[in-house]
């Protein structure tokens, strides 16, 4: 993670809440990031990763995080093979857009919202069929173990040994946060938030989430990765467009108050742990 700005320059700091210049803000609000499905559980503070700070700052482009290339690799690789799956599980034909030509954002009619869904449902000929109740599709890749990580450059980096393979910290370790105590899959609620965001502006009611088990050889040869030979597990999940409103209001009230004035949530104690370095640098 590194910072975009210049701290006291383009921010100051000031009753422990962030301030962009004037001259930053004007420069650079229309750049400002919308509310996607990965940062609505943030900003209501439902994410134990990421903070409201730390995703403020990343929506007024004052850093950028650095995700861990290995995390990323794996992702673009087997994601299509879960799709294809899913696919294959419901005789639906899903589409997958293309980030780079849709410049991360299929909902460009809304100024405060946006994202990118993992998959719609569509015909032959391209047409969604979200009319015949077909669900919106998100799909979450997942370690069974939990693996040991290294700070660097204020980010985490995965740690691995002499082939290639994750270190590993816990064996199931990860997999012990996925299930209840009858085995039943838990979709996490921060997850649940991002696939109904989308649902909630292509104002469908029905979803489904694909989530495949990778095991720690998955993270050395990914292109290998075989749908038959792990666990994949599916969930759907039913909308209230009418109740979700309020978190929609709720979130869009945040986006107001601190994106458009330009003053950041207040300072936790956690998130001065990791910024103050970055100040000091």
């Amino acid at each position: 993670m590194s910072l975009k700005a210049t701290y006291n320059k383009d921010f100051f700091i000031k009753n422990n809440c962030i301030h962009l210049s004037n001259d930053f803000l004007s420069k650079n609000f229309n750049r400002f990031k919308k509310i996607t499905g990965s940062k609505i559980g943030a900003i209501l503070n439902k994410n134990k990763y990421t903070s409201p700070l730390k995703v403020w700052m990343l929506m007024v482009n004052l850093y950028q995080e650095m995700m861990d290339e290995t995390l990323a690799y794996v992702g673009n690789t087997i994601e299509p093979k879960l799709r294809k799956y899913i696919e294959n599980k419901l005789q639906i034909n899903y589409k997958e857009y293309n980030p780079f030509q849709v410049k991360w954002d299929v909902f460009k009619e809304n100024k405060i919202f946006g994202g990118l869904p993992d998959g719609e449902p569509i015909d032959n000929d391209g047409n969604f069929l979200y009319s015949k109740n077909y669900p919106m599709l998100e799909i979450k890749t997942t370690s069974i173990d939990s693996f040991l990580y290294k700070t660097e450059n204020g980010g985490l980096v995965m740690q691995k040994d002499a082939n290639n393979i994750p270190i590993v910290k816990k064996e199931k370790g990860k997999m012990e946060g996925w299930f209840d105590a009858n085995n039943n899959l838990i979709i996490p609620y921060d997850y649940q938030l991002q696939l109904c965001l989308y649902m909630y502006l292509r104002k469908v009611k029905y979803g489904i989430f694909v989530v495949g088990f990778l095991e720690k050889q998955d993270y050395a040869n990914p292109a290998k990765f075989d749908v038959a030979k792990r666990r994949i597990e599916t969930a759907k999940i039913d909308l209230s467009l009418i109740e979700f409103e309020n978190i929609v209001e709720t979130a869009t009230n945040w986006y107001y108050k601190y994106i458009h004035t330009g003053i950041s949530p207040e300072i936790s104690e956690s998130d001065w742990k990791w910024l103050k370095p970055l100040l000091d640098n």
